[in-house]
């Protein structure tokens, strides 16, 4: 079908989702001018579909050269003024293309009309990364709508793993398992996960702290997991239906000792977890703090 494109919870890496816009130039007098930049793309971008990133770097050029798409190839001429040039990312193919083609060469952020092309990017051969909790959230409500999907911690326990038992450390680890249902579609999934931390047995307030942010690391991980089993299929008509990602292996039933452990010696600083830990709804902090409260 003509306009169909496939969307998963996974970081999008593909060259047909990144644009490359170079030739911006600003006034010296503007102040903050990389944040001004990101607003100016971002404010402007956004209007052809979700963005998942906008990154803008300074480079000391008169002339950026030919075929600098590249983000690991810098352009090398005579300094004479102070650009800069930008990498944004979409969720989408077929928006990235949209705000391409209307924007190349149309779009002024500064002083001069910006080039817009997609990127070419070297592959490391990494495996693909799945979104952030906040990142999932977002690209939910964008295509379900705000009340079109809804989530449900069913299990959060303390597990008894053998790190756990066998260290001479003290180590506390809680599974999570939440279950995601997309309205209207008549899918339902669950993601089960983990998280160990390890505290100081000769403070109490450390094991309290492990115990409470364990938790929500297990959910995090669990939310995030869900998603990543979910494909998002987008018809040229602007109708979104659902689907299982079969590619995405079933999860562990059990903590393996392959995921991080994350040591709480010093409690003068909280401690700070992944930026978008602090992105969790309300209504989810308060199922949280109450389950904390039941544990502690």
């Amino acid at each position: 079908m003509n306009g169909l494109e496939i969307i998963d919870f996974f970081k999008p890496l593909e060259d047909n989702k990144n644009l490359f816009i170079r030739n911006i130039v600003l006034s010296s007098n503007i102040p903050d001018q990389e944040q001004v930049i990101t607003h100016r793309l971002h404010k402007t971008f956004s209007r052809y579909g979700l963005l998942y990133e906008v990154q803008v770097l300074p480079c000391q050029t008169s002339k950026l050269q030919e075929n600098t798409s590249d983000e690991k190839s810098l352009p090398q001429t005579d300094i004479e003024s102070l650009c800069y040039y930008a990498f944004v990312k979409f969720y989408s193919s077929v928006s990235a293309e949209k705000a391409k083609s209307a924007l190349n060469l149309t779009h002024f952020v500064g002083t001069k009309a910006c080039k817009v092309t997609f990127a070419k990017r070297k592959r490391t051969g990494s495996e693909k990364q799945v979104l952030f909790i906040s990142q999932c959230f977002d690209l939910a409500n964008f295509y379900l709508g705000f009340n079109g999907w809804s989530s449900s911690i069913k299990e959060l326990k303390r597990e008894l793993t053998d790190v756990c038992l066998s260290s001479k450390e003290d180590y506390c680890c809680f599974a999570c398992t939440t279950n995601i249902v997309i309205h209207h579609h008549g899918l339902s999934v669950n993601g089960k996960g983990f998280s160990l931390l390890k505290f100081s047995s000769e403070d109490p307030a450390s094991q309290i702290k492990a115990h409470g942010r364990c938790m929500k690391q297990a959910y995090q991980d669990s939310i995030q997991k869900a998603f990543s089993k979910v494909i998002l299929v987008i018809l040229g008509n602007g109708k979104v239906y659902t689907d299982i990602n079969s590619s995405v292996p079933e999860d562990l039933e059990e903590f393996q000792p392959s995921y991080k452990s994350v040591a709480v010696t010093e409690l003068e600083v909280e401690p700070e977890l992944a930026s978008d830990e602090d992105n969790l709804d309300e209504e989810n902090i308060n199922i949280l703090s109450e389950l904390e409260t039941v544990f502690m």
